[in-house]
């Protein structure tokens, strides 16, 4: 079978090529430029067991709630994974210390010189934007939670009673009382998650230890790793269009979840123009994720010999967002 694309530099520059052909592509091309499309792809190497964990574990937090909201989450579910880490007895904290390092290095990138010191103190203070949440370290939060008739709950330390940890809040309070209820006190924090994503991750770990291969998805082709991918409690459309793209690095992805991508292709080629839409995404009728919609955005990309570059496509209207872009 014919292996699938990925993006790196050269595929970039061939889709850059193809859909400069595109006189509203070229334009907007011009102005972001090849190096920010090639940047935007990051390690191009193929994602390895605890990668993939990781940018699913992301995906699903992050959906539904707003970028502080999710952010909050990741960074209690890091001092949490650092307070259970940190009272487990030598001879099992040091081992996963270890493994986990062993797979953030194994990933290459930004990861090449992570330690288990630097790493347990990277989770003791929330930082989860510099370390990689692996299935060994989510599982032995897990394995904390209580077992209500009969199942793993993710109580209390994934759901349940919280207390405030975002970015203008003091991290330093939440880590206390984390390390108070570990230590038998009355307090108790957790992530903060709602008990269906508790249960979402919990399932999640069992999924990576028992079926899920990161060696399978990243040979499959596209439609077969969304079917593989979409197999994982609590990852929808949105969550699987994102691990194919951003963490598979898959050339042709087209993210028929995103307002930003959608709202883009409605406004500069009027694929279902509304009256009241704008002139800039940031305030862009609302084009909604329907069986139509994907069907003229189908459409739209098989007209304009988009494919096999519509990840592409996707980064574009990412640039057009965070620049403000005016639309043509």
């Amino acid at each position: 079978a014919k292996p699938p694309v990925v993006l790196d530099e050269k595929t970039v520059n061939e889709a850059v090529a193809q859909l400069s052909k595109d006189p509203i592509l070229e334009s907007l091309i011009s102005r972001v430029g090849a190096d920010a499309l090639i940047q935007d792809c990051g390690d191009t190497k193929p994602p390895t067991q605890a990668p993939l964990f990781n940018y699913c574990v992301r995906a699903m937090t992050f959906t539904m709630v707003s970028v502080d909201a999710g952010n909050s989450f990741l960074r209690r579910l890091a001092i949490k994974i650092g307070v259970c880490v940190e009272c487990m007895k030598e001879s099992d904290r040091v081992p996963l210390l270890k493994e986990a390092v062993a797979e953030m290095r194994d990933g290459g990138g930004k990861f090449s010189d992570m330690t288990s010191e630097k790493l347990i103190r990277l989770l003791l203070e929330g930082k989860s934007r510099e370390l990689e949440f692996t299935p060994g370290l989510m599982g032995a939060l897990v394995k904390t939670c209580l077992v209500l008739k009969g199942k793993r709950s993710g109580y209390p330390h994934l759901c349940g009673e919280t207390y405030p940890c975002g970015k203008n809040d003091n991290h330093a309070i939440f880590l206390e009382k984390a390390r108070e209820q570990a230590n038998g006190g009355d307090v108790s924090v957790s992530a903060g998650y709602s008990a269906s994503k508790a249960d979402f991750i919990i399932s999640m770990v069992s999924d990576f230890k028992s079926k899920v291969t990161a060696e399978k998805i990243v040979s499959a082709s596209d439609r077969e790793a969304a079917k593989m991918i979409l197999g994982l409690k609590g990852i929808g459309d949105w969550c699987a269009g994102g691990v194919l793209m951003h963490c598979l690095n898959r050339s042709n992805v087209m993210l028929y979840g995103d307002l930003t991508v959608r709202n883009m292709l409605n406004d500069l080629f009027q694929v279902s123009h509304n009256d009241a839409s704008e002139t800039m995404v940031e305030s862009a009728a609302d084009f909604p994720d329907t069986a139509e919609t994907r069907n003229l955005l189908d459409e739209l990309c098989t007209k304009r010999g988009w494919e096999p570059y519509r990840s592409v496509v996707c980064l574009l209207a990412y640039h057009l967002q965070e620049e403000n872009l005016v639309l043509l």
